[in-house]
């Protein structure tokens, strides 16, 4: 049995703090433990509950299994233990009364799985090109399914889908869903996800996505497609890979060895040992040059256009604070006039790489930050009585600067009210999310468009839709000044396209078709046009009529793996995270 995993969480597009869990352990050498919990209660009690209660399973379990006690045994143990510790922790912490947790544990043994459930987090499974739901979601709007009143197209969009009638610590005891010794086959792939993901990506679009990717790739295209759809709720993945899979150098690969594997192993590693050694001879010098030309600030990275130019650094930049803050990547929203935008636990804190300094700003549980040009705070929040009616405001401002309202059939001009200039849109689907803002327009979208709002703070402001761009799973927009133009890139992921706009007046200035490959973190152009296309593993040059070229990223001779690229929009300045969460700059075109 050869097992690959990854597994991947976000706080998603509205929530402050992500308070969901996963835990992956190998028990023994044919044993592998995967848990997906999504918590919840008041004061971050979901954080405390989900990750309590799975580390508390951990601990039982493997404490029962020491023993020689049956998975199923220990796994129903186990699951009660969990349950009692997180209703103990809920009874005697005030703040964390009423806390509880989903959760979903599964053991993989001998070509086995072993299920203990509570919920409506799930585990999925996919075996020859189709999908089987193999938990129940514990709510009463799956119970309305089960009767037959509602169809399961139905079920997503109801108003009380996330009530559920049983979770894990909300209650002294509970009868937790347990599925035993299910047969599995090479070829097999599990999937435990918290709803934040089920409600956002079809059944479908999940089966497709697991089987044609790697699993670090799928689980990182599942979550851009859950935030795509407006990324509700905080979203955790699992994905679990049985049998060999060729070229698999992205996840987390356990192979159960035979001897003849390890042997060979060995010897293979012997030779790998003899041509590295041969090669470090032949290319210290060549090493060293190369460290002096950069000046000790890191390995030599090519921007468009620069391939005969001298080359651009990658430098590593102090985290330490950040660490400190408990700021990571995910956290990270843009980058703007050098400082680092975080939004966790309910506030945006603006973070200075340069002298390390910081700003908190508490934001409502309503708000979303705008990302602006000038560096200006605007936020978006959204009103807690209408059911789509969004202001655009500044912190402590006395009233908001704008509001965008649903219309039902038509668009009205703004009006304008004691609350501030109203901008009725026709068919405004459920929410929007702001995208860009300067002081000439502000852009946003919903579910099937984008907007744009030109001279938003004058008498003349005109709200209209962005021609051309639809809004759809794996669209992206990307902005940066060059002179004194700012440019917005548009990326669709289902064909491959890269439009370039004026923002000044709409108007396309070049159209690209990127290579196939996974979907990038982020897309740079350039008054060459060019583009820099950034993936995790390698950057893509693209210049019309030439061969495009593929460059991994160095430093210190060493292959960096990137989370997530921030370029900002004034300066060109470009951070970017590793997968270790460390911080580097990469020096800006001159």
């Amino acid at each position: 049995m050869d097992i690959h995993f990854f597994a991947k969480t976000d706080v998603g597009k509205v929530r402050n703090a992500n308070e969901d869990y996963f835990l992956s352990e190998k028990i023994s050498a044919n044993e592998f433990l995967f848990i997906v919990a999504d918590g919840m209660g008041g004061h971050q009690a979901g954080d405390v509950a989900s990750r309590l209660a799975a580390e508390t399973f951990s601990d039982a379990y493997k404490s029962l299994r020491k023993k020689n006690t049956a998975i199923m045994e220990s796994m129903e143990a186990a699951i009660r233990k969990a349950n009692s510790v997180v209703f103990e922790k809920a009874t005697v912490d005030i703040e964390k009364r009423g806390m509880g947790t989903t959760f979903s544990a599964m053991i993989i043994a001998d070509m086995k799985a072993f299920i203990a459930h509570v919920g409506d987090s799930r585990v999925y499974l996919i075996r020859k090109a189709k999908i089987k739901k193999i938990t129940t979601d514990h709510s009463f709007v799956e119970k309305l399914v089960e009767e037959g009143r509602i169809s399961p197209e139905e079920a997503r969009e109801h108003p009380q889908k996330n009530v559920l009638y049983m979770s894990l610590g909300a209650r002294e005891s509970l009868t937790p869903e347990m599925v035993n010794s299910m047969g599995l086959e090479d070829g097999d792939a599990l999937v435990l996800c918290s709803d934040g993901l089920s409600n956002m990506v079809t059944d479908e679009d999940l089966m497709k996505t697991v089987m044609d990717y790697y699993p670090e790739d799928a689980a990182n295209l599942l979550v851009k497609m859950a935030n795509a759809s407006g990324g509700a709720d905080n979203i955790t993945l699992q994905i679990v890979r049985l049998g060999s899979l060729e070229m698999l150098e992205k996840t987390k690969p356990i192979k159960l060895a035979r001897s003849r594997k390890k042997l060979f192993a060995a010897i293979s590693l012997l030779v790998l040992l003899a041509v590295l050694s041969t090669l470090w001879y032949v290319f210290k010098n060549f090493a060293q040059e190369r460290t002096r030309i950069v000046d000790n600030a890191g390995s030599a990275f090519l921007d468009a256009g620069q391939k005969s130019k001298k080359s651009q650094p990658i430098s590593e930049i102090d985290s330490s604070q950040l660490r400190a803050l408990d700021l990571a990547a995910a956290d990270c929203q843009f980058l703007v006039l050098q400082k680092l935008h975080f939004v966790k636990n309910g506030a945006l804190v603006v973070f200075d790489p340069q002298d390390l300094s910081t700003r908190d700003i508490q934001l409502n549980s309503e708000d979303q930050v705008v990302p602006a040009e000038n560096g200006e705070i605007y936020l978006l929040r959204r009103s807690a009585t209408l059911a789509i009616d969004f202001r655009l405001l500044q912190p402590d401002a006395p009233k908001p600067l704008l509001i965008i309202q649903a219309d039902k059939q038509f668009d009205l001009k703004e009006m304008e009210s004691k609350h501030g200039k109203i901008f009725k849109i026709a068919n405004l689907k459920t929410r929007i999310i702001p995208d860009f803002i300067n002081e000439r327009i502000f852009i946003f979208h919903d579910l099937k468009q984008y907007y744009g709002i030109k001279n938003w703070k004058t008498s003349d402001s005109q709200q209209f839709p962005i021609p051309g761009l639809v809004f759809s799973e794996g669209t992206q927009l990307f902005f940066k000044k060059i002179d004194v133009q700012m440019t917005m890139l548009y990326y669709q992921e289902q064909n491959g396209r890269v439009s370039v706009f004026n923002l000044n007046n709409f108007e396309k200035m070049d159209e690209y078709q990127l290579p196939h490959l996974q979907p990038p973190l982020f897309i740079e152009y350039f008054a060459d046009h060019s583009l820099l296309v950034y993936h995790p593993d390698q950057y893509v040059e693209i210049r019309r009529g030439k061969k495009e070229i593929r460059r991994e990223y160095q430093f210190n001779n060493f292959r960096i793996h990137v989370v997530k690229i921030l370029l900002d929009m004034g300066n060109g300045q470009k951070l970017f995270f590793n997968d270790s969460n460390k911080l580097f700059s990469l020096t800006r075109n001159e």
